[in-house]
């Protein structure tokens, strides 16, 4: 029945989403702005969840000022759910047109594979991060693996996975990074970790993020470390609607000579910067501090 289910509604949904995947991008963000109101005007969405993250992370800010944040947010929100749509469709050379490594973040990574370094990029939900490793294999050397949460409905998990690995990307999921990174320790890749999702406060690395104590995430520091991996820090520059610059950060060469916490203190202050600047492209809809210190202890 279960099964049954997911087809009816994979089938169901399917013409639609391709409909919107292959508009011109002037129509598709008409789209996204007619969505945006009904999102934000007409069913508010999860809008008290945005206000009590971004009052809690900006507390010198004014009312307006947060207003303000709170409004961009939900326009770029639309936006980026719109741009996810024409993914499914349009080709390799157009995702790349789409998202560019810029020139020094490639001189960085083609540094690294001339070094043969095995690579763990973090990188958070900052931007459209789907665009995020799309380039890698099309401008560098490197093969490129992406760390994905498999999707309850398999029919759209395997569109979603088709869609990541159109321009040579490779996936793990979640459970099975360890076993892949092992069965692959001799390929000199990039794997890209998604690093500021809610983290279990059990065994977390504790720091302060925005403001508040927040737990993090420690396996792209484990993983770095047990590989002897470099570490970069990934980041997406929003040209204009659609379009994206990719940079690329070094933390550091070799994950093995650092201290514990080094690595993530480290990308967390970066995440936060990149935040601090453009605070409406991080994903504020999300349950990022579910958990209180108390708790780890």
């Amino acid at each position: 029945m279960k099964k049954l289910v997911h087809a009816i509604v994979y089938y169901t949904s399917i013409p639609f989403l391709y409909f919107f995947s292959i508009l011109p991008w002037p129509v598709l963000f008409l789209f996204s702005d007619v969505f945006f109101l009904i999102l934000y005007y007409i069913l508010g969405y999860r809008r008290k969840i945005v206000r009590i993250n971004l009052s809690r992370s900006f507390p010198e800010k004014s009312a307006k000022e947060l207003k303000m944040i709170e409004f961009r947010f939900f326009r770029y929100f639309t936006d980026m759910i719109f741009e996810m749509f024409k993914l499914f469709t349009i080709s390799p050379a157009q995702k790349l047109e789409r998202c560019r490594i810029d020139t020094t973040s490639l001189a960085l990574a083609q540094e690294l594979y001339s070094k043969q370094r095995k690579v763990i990029m973090v990188m958070g939900h900052y931007g459209n991060w789907e665009y995020c490793p799309t380039g890698l294999p099309l401008q560098s050397d490197y093969q490129a693996y992406v760390i994905y949460h498999p999707l309850s409905n398999p029919y759209f998990d395997r569109l979603m996975s088709r869609m990541r690995t159109s321009t040579g990307c490779k996936l793990y999921t979640m459970t099975g990074t360890l076993k892949g990174m092992i069965t692959n320790r001799n390929e000199i890749d990039v794997t890209a970790f998604v690093s500021d999702q809610s983290a279990d406060p059990v065994g977390a690395y504790w720091t302060q993020f925005l403001n508040q104590d927040t737990a993090v995430f420690t396996g792209s520091e484990k993983m770095a470390r047990k590989f002897h991996a470099a570490v970069i820090y990934g980041s997406l520059e929003r040209v204009k609607r659609g379009k994206y610059i990719f940079h690329l950060k070094l933390v550091c060469e070799d994950a093995s000579k650092t201290q514990e916490g080094e690595i993530t203190e480290v990308h967390v202050r970066m995440l936060e910067n990149d935040i601090r600047k453009n605070p409406e492209y991080w994903l504020w809809t999300h349950r990022r501090w579910k958990y209180q210190r108390q708790e780890a202890l």
